[in-house]
């Protein structure tokens, strides 16, 4: 893990993306804590158009990593250096997409870890099969102690289960190893990477326009639409009726009604900015 290698994350700022980096006063450095799994970082200085970029430093040994690719502010959380490969590896650009449709939708990506004798309750009786508690993508495998970061094992289905080959998870004792178990660091979403990129590039054009006025804007509108409408959908038909007994009560309403408002707020802003691009292509002399 990285807190065992380094103490410290440094930040720098740049007003391009490819260039002129510096570290800002009161711009950290950031102390790391074990046990910290995320780090909140605020410029009062920045603004919504700075660059930055972070990398880990050991106080102890002077051992630099490299440095993070670049990224706009509020963008990202600093996490550890993912293990496990990226389900897709997208670009500079689809990154700055899918940031944005995450900001529009409110779904932002958070860690979650699951060990010890809280994850054995996840292991599935084939002993190769670890079920997450939420929806996710990993960043860290390890069994008994041993990494388990590549694409075939384990392999990952529907964003929730990991399949194993040839290995019983359910033995927490390895020879030559500690007794550890599970350990799993993953990236917990509604909506995954490649999940918000295909529906952006499949994106439908809005009722009211053609083809030569779907701008960037208008795509990023309308796919975060459709997102929230199948979000909806599923929630409403999978977890969407209230439960209660003399113990516990689950009301799934005030999540559902709060999508719709948000909801309600995109379809308006995506019905005004149609206005204003069909009124773009009104010509002519209004004569009276």
């Amino acid at each position: 893990m990285v807190f065992q290698v380094y103490d410290t994350i440094q930040i720098q700022r740049s007003e391009y993306e490819s260039y002129g980096f510096t570290t800002v006063s009161g711009l950290g450095p950031v102390p790391m804590a074990a046990g910290q799994t995320s780090y909140e970082v605020v410029d009062y200085s920045g603004d919504a158009s700075h660059w930055y970029r972070y990398r880990y430093y050991s106080s102890v040994t002077s051992i630099y990593s490299a440095w993070s690719p670049p990224f706009v502010g509020g963008d990202r959380e600093i996490f550890f250096n993912p293990l496990y490969p990226p389900e897709v590896l997208y670009g500079d650009a689809e990154h700055r997409i899918i940031s944005k449709i995450r900001r529009l939708i409110g779904d932002p990506i958070g860690i979650r870890r699951e060990y010890g004798d809280d994850a054995v309750s996840s292991i599935h009786p084939d002993n190769r099969t670890y079920e997450l508690d939420e929806k996710g993508w990993p960043a860290s495998v390890h069994v008994a102690g041993v990494p388990f970061n590549s694409f075939v094992n384990p392999t990952v289905n529907d964003y929730k289960y990991l399949r194993f080959v040839n290995v019983d998870i359910a033995a927490t004792t390895w020879s030559g190893c500690e007794e550890r178990g599970m350990d799993v660091w993953y990236y917990t979403f509604r909506n995954s990477d490649r999940e918000i990129m295909e529906a952006y590039d499949s994106c439908s054009i809005p009722v009211g326009l053609d083809a030569s006025l779907m701008t960037s804007e208008v795509c990023l509108l309308q796919t975060s639409i459709e997102l929230l409408y199948k979000e909806l959908f599923e929630d409403s038909t999978e977890d969407g009726a209230k439960i209660a007994d003399e113990r516990t009560r689950y009301d799934p309403t005030p999540g559902l009604e709060n999508r719709r408002h948000l909801l309600d707020r995109l379809n308006n802003r995506l019905d005004d900015l149609i206005k204003r691009l069909r009124l773009l292509r009104i010509e002519g002399v209004l004569i009276d």
